[in-house]
Formats: C-alpha cells, sequence, structure tokens
C-alpha cells in the first residue's frame, strides 16, 4: 500500500479518473499543502484540473463562509454532477472538502488524499464529514463515504514533530479502544522519533485505519452504538478544543484529545473501582498518555470547560454522556457523568 513511486500510490485515483472522465476536477488544499504536498501531485492531474486554496490554516477553515465560498467557486466554474473534488491535506481540510462535496448538487464525487498523520490514520477514515458551528465541533456535517482515498507516508516527511505527535494521539486511540495496548509505548516511540521511515510509519498507519474501518463497518451512520466507541477521548477533547478557539488559543485536535483521553481514563478507573474492578490497566494506559501527551496549554478550570461539554452533539435530554472504558478493548458508550465527575478528573 506504500510504495516508493508516488505515481504508483496514486495509481487508484489516477485510474479512476481515466475511466470515468469527470467534466471538471478541483483540488482543494491549504497553503502548508500547496507548498509541500501539491507540487508532487499536480503532473499527475489532467491539464484541466482547478486547485482552490483556502486562505486559512487548521480548524478556523471548517466553517459555512468557507463551505459557501467554494459552493459558489464550483457554481461560477460549471461543477456538475459529474465533476469531482480532491481534498489534498489534513483532517480539517478533508472534512471540508467532504462535506462541500456531500452537500454540493445532493453529492458529487471526491478523493481524500490525507498528508498528515491525523488525517491518515483518523480523520480520512470513516465516512464522517464536518464543519464547526458557533465554535462547536462538527455540528453541522453529513455521513458520506468518498469513492477512494490515497495514503502515502512520505507526506509525513515534511510534518513537524508537533503533528506528528497530534496524529500519535488518534492512534494511541484506537489501540486503547481495541485493546492492542501490548505495544502502546513501543508504537508512541515509533511516531514520536525523529526520523521514522515510511515503512514504520506504514505499518502502524495500516493498523490503525483496519481498527477504525472495524467499528466504522459495524455502525456507518452511529445508529447502533458502536461507532460511538471512537469518540472515546473526543467529549473532553472538543470542549478543551472549542474553548481554544474562541479564546484563540493554539491547540491541534489530536493535542486536546490526548488530554480528553486522560479525562476519561480517570473517570473510567474511578467508575471501575466504584463497581469493584481492576484499575490496573486504565491506570498504566493514563501513565503512558501522561508521559508522552503533556497538556497542550494551561488547562482552563472546569468550570469553564463545562458549559462546552454541555453542548456536546453526542449528548441525550441535556445530560452529559461520555465514552469509558471499564477495561482497555470494553468501552462503556453514553455513561452520563456529573459535573463533579468531571472536575475531580480535570483537577486530579
Amino acid at each position: 500500500m506504500f510504495p516508493e513511486d508516488l505515481d504508483l500510490q496514486l495509481h487508484d485515483l489516477l485510474h479512476w479518473i481515466d475511466a470515468t472522465r469527470p467534466t471538471r476536477i478541483a483540488v482543494i488544499m491549504d497553503r502548508n499543502t500547496e507548498k509541500h504536498c501539491l507540487p508532487l501531485l499536480t503532473p499527475l492531474l489532467p491539464p484541466h484540473s482547478e486547485f482552490l486554496c483556502m486562505s486559512v490554516v487548521g480548524e478556523p477553515v471548517k466553517s459555512i463562509e468557507h463551505a459557501l465560498a467554494l459552493w459558489t467557486q464550483l457554481d461560477h466554474a460549471g461543477f456538475d454532477r459529474n465533476s469531482v473534488l480532491i481534498g489534498l491535506g489534513g483532517g480539517t481540510i478533508t472534512d471540508l472538502t467532504a462535506f462541500v462535496a456531500s452537500t454540493y448538487l445532493r453529492g458529487i464525487p471526491f478523493w481524500l488524499i490525507p498528508t498528515t498523520l491525523l488525517g491518515m490514520v483518523d480523520a480520512a477514515i470513516g465516512g464522517k464529514t464536518g464543519i464547526n458551528l458557533a465554535g462547536g465541533k462538527n455540528r453541522i456535517g453529513t455521513f458520506q463515504t468518498p469513492t477512494g482515498i490515497s495514503i502515502n507516508p512520505h507526506f509525513l516527511q515534511s510534518l513537524p514533530h508537533r503533528q506528528m505527535a497530534a496524529g500519535c494521539a488518534e492512534h494511541a486511540k484506537h489501540l486503547l479502544i481495541s485493546g492492542a495496548i501490548d505495544g502502546l509505548e513501543e508504537t508512541l516511540n515509533t511516531f514520536l522519533k525523529e526520523g521514522a521511515s515510511a515503512e514504520e510509519l506504514g505499518d502502524a498507519i495500516l493498523q490503525s485505519v483496519g481498527i477504525k474501518a472495524h467499528f466504522v463497518s459495524e455502525d456507518l451512520t452511529e445508529r447502533n452504538g458502536i461507532r460511538k466507541t471512537l469518540n472515546f477521548g473526543h467529549t473532553a477533547g472538543h470542549a478543551l478544543e472549542s474553548w481554544a478557539m474562541e479564546e484563540n488559543q493554539d491547540i491541534l485536535h489530536g493535542e486536546a484529545v490526548a488530554w480528553g483521553m486522560q479525562v476519561a481514563l480517570k473517570i473510567s478507573a474511578s467508575f471501575t473501582a466504584e463497581d469493584g474492578g481492576d484499575q490496573g490497566e486504565l491506570l498504566k494506559a493514563l501513565s503512558v498518555l501522561k508521559a508522552n501527551f503533556p497538556a497542550p496549554t494551561s488547562i482552563p478550570e472546569p468550570e469553564v470547560l463545562w458549559p462546552w461539554m454541555t453542548k456536546d452533539k453526542k449528548n441525550h435530554g441535556g445530560k452529559v454522556q461520555m465514552v469509558l472504558l471499564s477495561q482497555p478493548g470494553k468501552a462503556r458508550c453514553d455513561v452520563q457523568v456529573n459535573f463533579e465527575q468531571f472536575r475531580d478528573a480535570v483537577l486530579a
């Protein structure tokens, strides 16, 4: 899946374009991927391809204003249902591209090329699209499977260490919810060390993709609850991320999720102890996460974050619901958590 030659890696995309002959093609990207990744892709695309570079980088790009700008550009350019979008970038670009494609003309084909570790192991996988609303993460979105996804770890060679660590957090989540934690520390070391080879990264990426694909295949549109397991760490993580966006604090999604998983593990351990269970594996996992993912910023008081917790889209009946673990690999979804339990975990 990860050959040395990028031309071969994108063979499926190029073959699909040649077979379907879309009327128009647009590549959506940001300034970073335009500089570091687009030069590798441009020679492989038909000459009539268009390139739409977003003016901002990161979470701010996932807005209704940017979606509207893209819809308008597609309309002015004469895109129809036989046109295609290609999302070239990290999770924010693939989320935005997928959302715009799934809603324009009630849906046009799209292909995703994630260029960050977080995008490769998580954001581009699973058929969820989304933009933010009023600071809330992914409040508007659809379920829509891309026509295809091209993953190549060679794109990661230009990625800063901080971005690698952020993506690593989502991979750690997959190991925790699947129970494959025996190699947790070793895997984190592979991702976080300088000079990791594409082959080393490729094996771990494939593992993560396989874990997420399993949960998604069992519950594509999050109806029977199995897919909710993938939200482990995200309730508290999204609260921190939403607060950060409002306060103009620089926090990456993966950094927020890493902190959110630590909160969820603390609450999980507390619930397990109350049930008379063994906290050992949960506390061991917590220790590994704390050692590898220090808090990305000065965490605000629980009272500041709690209102964001109450806005989480997975809540029900006005009650905050979290995904917890009774043990690694054994999730407890839709567990009601009150403010006191959240506060104790944040302050512990």
